[in-house]
C-alpha cells in the first residue's frame, strides 16, 4: 500500500479537531485497512500517539489513535490552510519524481513564514 498524503492529512486534522471521548479508529467513508495503515506511518512518524496491533503483511488489523504529539500539532498546524496544502501538492510532491516527508514539512515551514511580519 503506499502513502495517502491527503489521507494523512485528513486524519491529522480530525485529531486536531475532534472531541471525541475516546481513540480515534475509523473514519467515514475510509477503507478500514487503509486507516489502520496511515494510522501505523502516522504512529511510526511521531506525529500521533496510538496503538495499531497486530500488523499482517504490513497492515495494522486495529487502530487506535489518541492524540497529537508535539511535531503532528506542528504538522496540523502547517496543513490546516487548504491554500497551502495545494500549494505543497503542486510544488513538492506532484513534480519531484521522489519527496520525502522532511522535504514536505520543510516547504510548509518556509511557506507560513511568508506569513510572519518581518523582524
Amino acid at each position: 500500500m503506499t502513502r495517502d498524503m491527503d489521507l494523512i492529512r485528513q486524519i491529522v486534522l480530525a485529531l486536531r479537531d475532534d472531541v471525541r471521548s475516546g481513540p480515534l479508529i475509523k473514519l467515514e467513508s475510509v477503507d478500514q485497512l487503509k486507516f489502520n495503515y496511515h494510522a501505523l506511518l502516522l504512529v511510526e512518524a511521531g506525529l500521533v500517539t496510538g496503538i495499531v496491533e497486530p500488523v499482517r503483511n504490513g497492515i495494522p488489523m486495529r487502530a487506535l489513535l489518541h492524540q497529537l504529539t508535539w511535531d503532528g500539532q506542528d504538522f496540523a498546524e502547517s496543513i490546516k490552510s487548504d491554500t497551502v496544502w495545494e500549494k505543497a501538492k503542486e510544488n513538492v510532491m506532484k513534480p519531484l519524481a521522489g519527496w520525502t516527508f522532511s522535504i514536505l514539512r520543510d516547504y510548509l515551514k518556509a511557506e507560513l513564514s511568508k506569513y510572519l511580519p518581518p523582524l
